[in-house]
């Protein structure tokens, strides 16, 4: 994941976790108004032929640290270089400070997105929607709510009933080069027996942690690994809450 990624392909899991924990499970209505919303987004990026690249719907700011992965290949990145805080330079040795950071719909450049789904969905709804869209490499949703709300002029531009809370899309280059091509990552062994596990855990409401890339890389993923895994013993929590990120570290560090 440190490495630049030359073959764009459908992910093995979502890069926008939506949410954490428990399904959220939509009412039939919800259900209905997020297959709408699946549906159009699956037409839209189908006929992106001309979206941009990923390093061009960047905010300024983070192009040095993305162009710092990716250099001068032709390839893409889902991470970018970071900057561990100072918290973390005083309390863990560097092995274990943060080196990359994931790519979400924060670092993209807010004019790069779309206003694609001009009705409703549920809190519950956008949640599984956020995750369906960044199954695509470089592919975010933006629910206009809370911080980013539309204004009431851009409400008005856009015809939105009072209570239509829409949600913006970004596509990427390399996800319509991946749409086109049926490229498809393909999940290890190991990584479909947790997918597999979480999936049955979830649909009986239990707590799981879901399939997801890490929010963030380190300086020596090995050492970290072994360091949280020993922590969670030290607390007597299960192993496989500190062990399920290590299931989604074999992407070519």
């Amino acid at each position: 994941m440190k490495k630049p990624i030359l073959v764009p392909a459908k992910l093995v899991a979502p890069t926008q976790r939506g949410f954490w924990g428990r399904l959220p499970k939509p009412g039939k209505k919800a259900e209905a108004e997020l297959q709408r919303a699946k549906d159009a987004f699956d037409q839209y990026l189908a006929n992106a032929e001309y979206s941009r690249p990923l390093v061009e719907l960047l905010r300024p700011h983070y192009l040095p640290s993305y162009e710092a992965v990716v250099g001068d290949s032709e390839g893409f990145s889902l991470y970018i270089t970071s900057t561990p805080s100072k918290s973390e330079r005083r309390s863990l040795p560097e092995p274990q400070q943060t080196s990359h950071d994931l790519i979400s719909n924060y670092h993209i450049d807010r004019s790069a997105f779309h206003p694609l789904i001009d009705f409703h969905l549920t809190v519950d709804a956008g949640k599984l929607f956020t995750e369906y869209v960044s199954i695509w490499p470089g592919c975010f949703a933006l629910r206009r709510d809370k911080s980013r709300k539309l204004t009431d002029a851009e409400r008005a531009a856009r015809r939105l009933p009072d209570k239509v809370t829409p949600t913006d899309v970004v596509v990427s280059q390399e996800a319509y080069i991946a749409c086109r091509s049926g490229n498809i990552d393909e999940p290890t062994p190991r990584q479909m027996a947790f997918m597999e596990k979480t999936a049955r855990k979830m649909e009986e409401g239990s707590y799981a942690p879901p399939p997801g890339y890490p929010f963030c890389l380190h300086n020596d993923e090995v050492s970290t690994m072994m360091a949280q895994v020993s922590v969670a013993n030290a607390k007597k929590r299960p192993r496989e809450e500190e062990e399920a990120a290590g299931d989604w570290l074999q992407f070519g560090i």
